[in-house]
């Protein structure tokens, strides 16, 4: 009895497919359809074996252009930038150019049960954030009566300052209009302070378990001679750490300013050096990787260690200051001895050419003395030829 698979239907034919692993065209009965188990139908003629390679190869590459297609079009598009925002809970969204959400992580415990079952992957982030202030609220965290609040971006490919202030502008909005409607009789907005950060404090930040926001607050804590504890950091929030240093914003109102500084002098430098570090992998050079190797080894220090030390950061404006004071010394030494060179090259042309005037003056009393020896050799012979005349 012949039994086999219908997979090809013409207009008067079928192909089967035999357990044996062969090919066979089959009159087409009305019946037919492709992926039909038949039996007892009559063998009209083997597919050719050069016919059959040809289909074969025509699925594989079928198979291989649906698998590049869907690779294509589907494949997630990278992080450009990590965002913290701070309440206490601690939540670090990761966003690609879009700003769609590609990552969400609970940065503390408190935060864990805050994201628990968010479908964000995908996502815009007006819509996650939505959902977000809307947990907050619900968990009675997210209020006007404890306004402070903390975002820090963390560029992590080259990405432009107008982006990231696009979004902790956006973010800030759905806070405060979430706020407004659960509280539409509280006048104001909340405190909302943002900061923009390096990759570098994000990656200590992950070493030592708090938001890339509150290490940022740490560093500059520590640099105006406040001390807190990374314990302390982790465990209450920035609102209560710097209740007596005069709030959040207080604090890192310097901070902010050493950034546009620093932005005002070599605008948009870390932001490309950013995007080639990322783009080009592991290809630093070996002054870029000196300083992250000190930066971070003055971070990882103990704490008892960190709070005897002197103030890093204006440690290392003065370096700058130094650094700078110092170039500015080497390009005079430099214009100095370009100078003295200079001088040095008149004198030495001026000498050649004295030496040359006087071997020319030489040259000329010699000409002058030998042409008086001929005229005067001229006169005696002139004299003698006019005394043999006159005897």
């Amino acid at each position: 009895m012949n039994r086999g698979t219908v997979m090809a239907l013409h207009k008067r034919s079928a192909v089967v497919l035999t357990p044996d692993g062969q090919f066979v065209r089959v009159k087409r009965q009305a019946q037919f359809a492709v992926g039909d188990e038949i039996s007892d139908f009559p063998m009209e003629r083997a597919v050719p074996r050069i016919r059959r390679r040809l289909l074969q190869s025509g699925a594989l590459v079928s198979m291989v252009m649906v698998v590049l297609i869907g690779f294509l079009v589907f494949r997630t598009p990278p992080v450009v930038a990590y965002v913290t925002m701070d309440i206490n809970p601690s939540i670090e969204l990761g966003l690609d150019a879009k700003t769609k959400v590609r990552e969400l992580r609970a940065v503390n415990e408190d935060a864990e049960a805050l994201i628990a079952g968010l479908k964000y992957r995908g996502r815009d982030l007006e819509t996650v954030m939505n959902e977000l202030a809307g947990r907050l609220i619900a968990k009675h965290v997210l209020t006007m009566d404890d306004p402070e609040i903390m975002i820090a971006s963390v560029p992590v490919k080259a990405i432009e300052k107008q982006w990231e202030n696009n979004v902790t502008v956006k973010m800030t909005e759905i806070l405060n209009e979430a706020t407004k409607r659960e509280q539409p009789e509280q006048i104001g907005e909340l405190e909302v302070m943002t900061v923009s950060v390096p990759a570098e404090v994000r990656e200590e930040a992950n070493k030592n378990g708090v938001s890339s926001g509150k290490m940022a607050f740490w560093m500059e804590s520590e640099s105006q001679g406040h001390k807190v504890s990374l314990e302390t950091l982790k465990t209450k929030s920035l609102k209560e750490i710097a209740a007596s240093w005069g709030g959040v914003n207080k604090v890192m109102g310097k901070y902010g300013q050493k950034q546009s500084a620093k932005e005002n002098k070599n605008p948009g430098k870390d932001r490309d050096e950013v995007g080639k570090k990322n783009d080009n992998g592991k290809k630093n050079n070996n002054g870029k990787k000196e300083t992250d190797d000190k930066s971070k080894k003055e971070l990882n220090q103990k704490d008892d260690k960190r709070h005897g030390t002197d103030n890093r950061w204006k440690k290392n404006d003065e370096d700058d200051d130094n650094d700078d004071e110092d170039s500015d010394g080497e390009d005079k030494r430099d214009n100095d001895k370009k100078d003295k060179d200079k001088e040095i090259g008149k004198e030495h042309r001026k000498g050649q050419r004295n030496e040359q005037d006087k071997e020319d003056s030489r040259k000329r009393q010699e000409d002058n003395k030998q042409n008086d020896r001929h005229k005067n050799d001229e006169r005696k012979d002139s004299k003698v030829e006019g005394d043999r005349g006159r005897r």
